[in-house]
């Protein structure tokens, strides 16, 4: 492969937020505009090409909250939140929920959003 195609594969890929680093998490901002720009579409929005992306994200940010419970348990810590055994969240609610967090949290990784709306509906009594 050439110079000039291997860097057009590369501004392809970065364009389309494929090209991203393995320890770039993608915010909470950037995944609400983006699940909501897929939102508006209805039932068509099964269709676009960010659905797998997005859904991939998710599954990432959820398999990082899953490490992340095991290692504070155990470090003998208490979970951020204490979810019901058989519990999940829908991905409308957690869509919800990331709406309505704080602005403060656009800009944080988008497993740090999904860790504070757990927190906010399955707090630890």
């Amino acid at each position: 492969m050439s110079y000039v195609r291997s860097k057009a594969l590369i501004a392809a890929l970065t364009i389309a937020g494929l090209a991203m680093p393995a320890s770039a998490a993608m915010t909470v901002g950037t995944f609400l505009a983006r699940a909501n720009a897929l939102r508006d579409q209805g039932p068509m929005a099964l269709m676009s090409p960010d659905f797998p992306a997005l859904k991939a994200e998710a599954k990432a940010a959820t398999n990082q909250l899953k490490a992340e419970r095991a290692a504070r348990a155990a470090a003998g810590k208490p979970p951020i939140a204490c979810v019901p055994e058989g519990e999940s969240v829908g991905i409308m609610d957690m869509l919800d929920g990331l709406n309505e967090l704080p602005a403060s949290y656009r800009k944080r990784p988008l497993k740090d959003g999904y860790a504070r709306v757990l927190a906010n509906l399955y707090p630890c009594r």
